[in-house]
C-alpha cells in the first residue's frame, strides 16, 4: 500500500516521491484456497502532490507478493492533520486497480482506505507508517480467490522543493519627503511707561517692575534697542521741565543698566513739556512720564 506522508510541516504546493515495505494479511484466504499463506510481503512505490497543508492526492503502485501474487495502482485523496511542528496524522480514501496471477489470474478495482502518522526528519525527508483496508480483492467466481486485504508499511518520503517558507517580502517604504523649512525675520516688540511724582526723578516700586520686564525681554531677545524718551507737565518753564525729563529717562537707563542692559544699546531722548496736553492734575499725572519701547529682530521657522 501506498499512502502520502505528510509532516506538520507540509507546505502547499508541494509534491513529493516515497517508497516502502511491509507486509500484507489477506483474510479469509485460506478458507477459499486452503493452501494459500495469509502473510506475504508488499512494496510500495508512489507520488503525490499536496494542495495546502490539510488536503492532497496521490497515486501509488503496489506489490503484494506470497500467493496473492498481485500488481495494482492506486488512486487515492489524502487528508491530514497536523499534531505539531514535525508530526502529523492522515487519512486516505481512493480505489485499487488490482491484477492478480492467483488462481487462474484475474483483475478488478476494489476500493481502499487507510490511516498512518507521519514524521518530518528534515525539508527533504520525511519517515511515515500506515495502515490500509482493501476490500474484496480477487473474485472467487472468476479464479476461486477473494480476500480483503489488511496493508502495514513503513516508508520513506523525498520532499525536493519543500524548504522552510521564505518569509514574505517586505515592501520598500517610500522615504517621507522632509518639510521645507523657511526661516522669516521678524520684529518683537515690548513696550511700557513709567510715572513720576510731581517735580521728581525717583523710581517708584510700579516703575521698576515695568522696567524689570523690559530687561528681561532684553535677555530673552541678544539682538535688541530700548528707546527711552522722557517727558513733563505744563507746570514750570519749559528749560526746568526739559532738564527734569531728562533725569526721569537717565534714571530709567540706570536702572536697566543695572540689571544687565548693556548701555550701548539703550538711546534716551527727552522732550520737556513740548508734548504736555494734561490740564487737571489726572492728566497732567500722564505727562510724567517717562516711555520705554524695546525691539528685537528674530528669525522664524516656516514650515511648508
Amino acid at each position: 500500500m501506498a499512502t502520502a506522508g505528510i509532516s506538520a510541516g507540509v507546505q502547499a504546493n508541494d509534491w513529493y516521491l516515497g517508497a516502502g515495505a511491509g507486509y500484507a494479511h489477506y483474510e479469509d484466504i485460506d478458507r477459499l484456497a486452503p493452501n494459500a499463506d495469509e502473510d506475504a510481503e508488499a512494496v510500495a512505490m508512489f507520488g503525490g502532490y499536496n494542495f495546502n497543508q490539510y488536503f492532497g492526492t496521490e497515486l501509488g503502485f503496489n506489490y503484494f507478493g506470497g500467493d496473492a501474487d498481485t500488481r495494482a495502482l492506486n488512486l487515492s485523496a489524502i487528508g491530514r492533520l497536523p499534531l505539531s511542528q514535525n508530526v502529523s496524522v492522515f487519512g486516505e480514501l481512493g480505489a485499487l486497480g488490482w491484477d492478480t496471477s492467483a488462481g487462474a489470474g484475474d483483475e478488478g478495482v476494489s476500493p481502499l482506505a487507510g490511516l498512518g502518522l507521519g514524521y518530518r526528519v528534515s525539508d527533504l525527508v520525511d519517515v511515515q507508517a500506515r495502515y490500509r483496508r482493501i476490500e474484496d480483492m480477487g473474485d472467487n467466481v472468476n479464479n476461486g480467490f477473494e480476500t480483503d486485504v489488511n496493508n502495514v508499511m513503513l516508508e520513506l518520503v523525498l520532499h525536493p522543493n519543500r524548504g522552510t517558507p521564505a518569509p514574505a517580502p517586505v515592501a520598500p517604504v517610500a522615504p517621507q519627503p522632509q518639510p521645507e523649512v523657511t526661516y522669516e525675520t521678524r520684529t518683537v516688540t515690548a513696550d511700557g511707561s513709567i510715572y513720576f511724582a510731581f517735580d521728581k526723578s525717583d523710581l517708584s516700586a510700579e516703575s521698576r517692575a515695568t522696567l524689570d520686564e523690559v530687561a528681561s525681554f532684553a535677555q530673552q531677545n541678544p539682538d535688541y534697542q530700548i528707546e527711552l524718551a522722557g517727558y513733563a507737565d505744563r507746570l514750570g518753564s519749559a528749560e526746568y521741565n526739559r532738564r527734569l525729563s531728562e533725569r526721569r529717562a537717565m534714571a530709567a537707563k540706570d536702572y536697566l543698566v543695572q540689571r544687565g542692559v548693556a548701555a550701548q544699546n539703550i538711546q534716551t531722548a527727552w522732550y520737556g513739556s513740548e508734548l504736555a496736553e494734561g490740564v487737571t492734575e489726572a492728566e497732567r499725572q500722564r505727562d510724567r512720564r517717562v516711555d520705554a519701547k524695546a525691539q528685537a529682530t528674530i528669525q522664524v521657522e516656516i514650515i511648508e
